[in-house]
């Protein structure tokens, strides 16, 4: 038994913060677990680990790349990428970026990658708005259209006023050749209610977490 203890301790110590429950609780700009506006690349270092904690170029667009840190590059379940308001020093976070088809990160409301449009219809409690598919930015969620998933924002000026969370989606593959989807493409906006987008039902495949600063 003593071994036992021992060899448990021992564990403790060298995996160091990864013996720790992780947070992966997403709220939107507040923070995404343990990144928050006082969050640095050195207290991620410290939290989870160098191994964890990998720095990246981020291309916000063609030509543009910005300097990003990454964690848990090689698993896509928890992989995150953290864009910092002061490059430089990597301090203060400004937004997280979550892509792929699934992840242990969720939403206070339970939004998370592979949700289908149908389930965020029901926790908005009114349909919303998209972008139809085809272009850089199809399959954006644009806003909540007055109901509960105010962190989408709301039309104001020449954008969106109190964003904090930014939703793409995409429908699966196998339904691109069907009459649905080509009533789906176009840079348009689409009611979550319309035909087309209640028979392809998208799923979420990128969320991008706004964290307001401290």
């Amino acid at each position: 038994m003593r071994r036992l203890v021992a060899a448990l301790a021992a564990l403790c110590i060298t995996t160091g913060a990864q013996a720790q429950p992780v947070d992966w609780l997403i709220v939107p700009g507040q923070r995404a677990g343990a990144i928050d506006a006082r969050a640095s690349e050195a207290s991620l270092v410290a939290l989870f680990g160098q191994a964890n904690v990998r720095r990246e170029s981020f291309e916000v667009e063609p030509g543009v790349a910005l300097p990003a840190t990454v964690l848990f590059a090689s698993d896509p379940t928890r992989r995150v990428l953290v864009l910092w308001r002061d490059p430089e020093t990597r301090t203060g976070p400004e937004s997280v970026l979550i892509r792929g088809e699934r992840s242990v990160w969720k939403t206070d409301k339970g939004i998370t990658l592979g949700t289908p449009l149908a389930t965020l219809r029901r926790i908005n409690g009114k349909p919303l708005t998209l972008i139809g598919f085809g272009s850089d930015v199809g399959g954006t969620l644009l806003d909540s259209d007055g109901g509960n998933l105010t962190e989408l924002g709301r039309p104001g000026g020449d954008g969106l006023v109190g964003r904090t969370l930014a939703l793409r989606l995409e429908p699966d593959p196998a339904l691109r050749d069907t009459p649905a989807y080509e009533q789906a493409i176009g840079d348009r906006e689409l009611s979550s209610d319309s035909d087309a987008m209640r028979t392809l039902n998208p799923r979420v495949f990128q969320l991008i977490v706004d964290i307001a600063a401290k």
